[in-house]
């Protein structure tokens, strides 16, 4: 980790107000994608015990029961976990109320877990990570996607402290802004992290990372703020960034990174 990424570490206390809230990955176009990298990433899927934490409405578990996976799902957010219980009976039962920085899970129960988009939610990373390892039997994999601040636009938006008004998310660079700077004018909701930084984060929880890479977006409003002018440009911009993911210069700068990381056996 370089030294602009490691004062950046050290300001977070101070600069991000981290409470569970944010949206779902689960629109089509993105729904298909991560699952078909987590197709490639833990083969085969058949069969596998996997924990989706912080499951949200529950598409992914339902995503992945018609796999042939024994996914179960935990969530927090009451709305979210609202819209679980309208699955059907067979699947609604197999998402779960709880706060995934302590489970009620035994120890060493899953193959593989999911954090989707979920760790820079939560208020204590590292104890959602340590809960992960305890859950996970040895060897087993830890597959995170989460936001990945190479990319120059601020995916889940900030706030302006002295107006309290949201700066948009189409504004650049704001997560190339080093944090003991942003933060005197501006108030950070979720947490955003260099590939370097999440990585070293997963080995100081017990992790072995064994392969990342980066996912450019879909552009499919998932945030529920994307700017009007944007819309009619969607196919555009959805066909660049298929191409950007494809070019090696270019796929670093992706909205998305993800890790696939192992328990260690000891």
């Amino acid at each position: 980790m370089g030294a602009l990424q490691a004062a950046d570490a050290g300001a977070r206390t101070d600069s991000w107000a981290i409470a569970p809230e944010g949206g779902d990955t689960a629109t089509p176009l993105n729904l298909g994608k991560r699952l078909g990298l987590l197709e490639k990433l833990l083969p085969p899927l058949a069969g596998l015990r996997l924990l989706d934490a912080g499951c949200g409405g529950g598409e992914y578990v339902r995503s992945l029961v018609a796999r042939g996976v024994d996914a179960l799902g935990i969530e927090c957010m009451e709305e979210k976990l609202d819209r679980a219980r309208e699955l059907p009976a067979g699947l609604a039962q197999r998402i779960v109320s709880g706060d995934i920085q302590r489970t009620a899970f035994d120890a060493g129960r899953f193959d593989a877990a999911l954090l989707n988009e979920v760790l820079e939610h939560v208020p204590d990373d590292a104890a959602a990570l340590r809960e992960m390892h305890r859950l996970l039997r040895p060897g087993g994999s830890l597959v995170v996607f989460s936001p990945n601040r190479l990319h120059p636009f601020e995916t889940h938006g900030v706030f302006a402290l002295a107006s309290g008004r949201r700066i948009s998310h189409a504004t650049p660079f704001v997560p190339w802004i080093p944090l003991p700077l942003g933060r005197r004018w501006l108030r950070y909701w979720a947490r955003n992290y260099w590939p370097a930084e999440l990585r070293a984060l997963l080995r100081r929880c017990g992790f072995r990372v064994e392969q990342w890479g980066f996912l450019w977006p879909t552009f499919e409003n998932i945030s529920g703020r994307q700017p009007r002018w944007m819309r009619p440009l969607r196919p555009l911009l959805r066909s660049a960034s298929g191409l950007a993911e494809k070019t090696p210069a270019l796929r670093a700068l992706g909205a998305s990174q993800w890790i696939l990381a192992t328990r260690a056996s000891s």
